[in-house]
């Protein structure tokens, strides 16, 4: 069986299984969480202090991808001409000129500074998010570590052949697709507005912190769950309960689609030679990271069986978007260079 083959099988039967999870959670959600709500798990604990790792951890590798691929200014007009086709590449005697050289260097120093900012806020989005768990930073510290790993990790990419950094290319940009669109998330919660099983816990036995080391399982008995709604009905997220007002942030699981960030390792593995064949395999350690992250969600009363369903299928949405993105790019740099052959830069 060809890649291309698996990974359409494979997509198919990825939505067809958390399909047939959010049915059985639109019907048992409720029951489904009161029976697995465990939130002194110690495993589940863990996975959601490095669940989201997939996405947090993209931004700081893209961006030394894409400083070591800086376009010319002539390549970036070319890119926007073929968005805008009204925009008018230079030709080569006006590449050659006094002003365009000036322009292009203040484009290149502008695309060092961007990347090389974007390294170290990526190398902090994953450092302090994780590190904040553990050790208690001033901002400040945050961001001098943050800057030291990004400068490490700038210098290993400098190591990198071209030829390879080109192809890493395509994915350090899909990645940044990815990350612009998960954005929306917050916006899907706000309208989906869906209140947390652990608030409701936490809430109805005095406890302000959901996620206090005393809001156990031995409290559902006495929680007030009154204020649940199934995912497709508007949340009541808001609305006071012990005194307490709860958060709608419940559905779709961030967590989950934060995961399906993984899979791009498999699209990358892809598209090298030597590793196509590992492609199928991470595909399904992929699947299995985000099966295990979901059931660890519900664990912890963090989201519903509903809510990791619809979590895992907005990110292989994303993922397949930033696929398509992938094509688009490979497309667009095969025309830029081209281009670049006939205008001889």
């Amino acid at each position: 069986m060809t890649n291309k083959k698996f990974f359409v099988g494979f997509t198919a039967f990825y939505f067809v299984f958390f399909i047939i999870l959010l049915i059985v959670g639109s019907i048992n959600d409720l029951n489904i969480e009161i029976a697995l709500f465990k939130p002194e798990s110690a495993f589940a604990k863990f996975a959601e202090i490095w669940g989201e790792v997939p996405r947090f951890a993209m931004w700081a590798p893209a961006a030394c991808v894409l400083f070591f691929n800086r376009m010319s200014l002539a390549d970036i007009i070319g890119v926007l001409h073929r968005i805008f086709p009204f925009i008018k590449t230079p030709d080569a005697q006006q590449i050659k000129s006094l002003c365009y050289k000036i322009f292009n260097f203040i484009a290149n120093a502008v695309q060092a500074v961007g990347f090389v900012a974007l390294a170290v806020l990526g190398c902090d989005k994953v450092i302090r998010n994780v590190g904040k768990y553990y050790v208690d930073l001033s901002q400040l510290g945050w961001y001098i570590i943050s800057a030291a790993a990004a400068a490490v990790m700038l210098l290993a990419f400098s190591k990198i052949p071209k030829r390879i950094m080109k192809k890493l290319e395509i994915f350090a940009l899909a990645g940044i697709v990815m990350g612009i669109l998960f954005t929306f998330e917050d916006s899907i919660k706000g309208i989906a507005n869906r209140v947390r099983f652990r608030e409701m816990v936490a809430f109805s036995n005095g406890y302000e912190d959901a996620r206090a080391q005393g809001v156990t399982s031995a409290l559902v008995n006495t929680s007030d769950f009154s204020l649940f709604t199934n995912w497709y009905e508007k949340g009541n997220g808001g609305a006071l309960l012990g005194g307490f007002e709860l958060g709608g942030s419940s559905c779709p699981s961030g967590h989950v689609v934060s995961a399906c960030f993984s899979f791009l390792s498999a699209a990358l593995l892809n598209s090298f030679n030597k590793l196509k064949k590992l492609a199928p395999a991470a595909c399904v350690i992929c699947f299995l990271y985000v099966c295990v992250l979901s059931f660890t969600r519900i664990v912890r009363g963090a989201h519903f069986l509903s809510d990791v369903a619809l979590g895992a299928m907005l990110g292989m949405i994303l993922f397949l978007i930033g696929a398509m993105a992938v094509k688009i790019f490979k497309l667009m740099l095969t025309q830029q260079n081209r281009g670049a052959i006939k205008t001889g830069r």
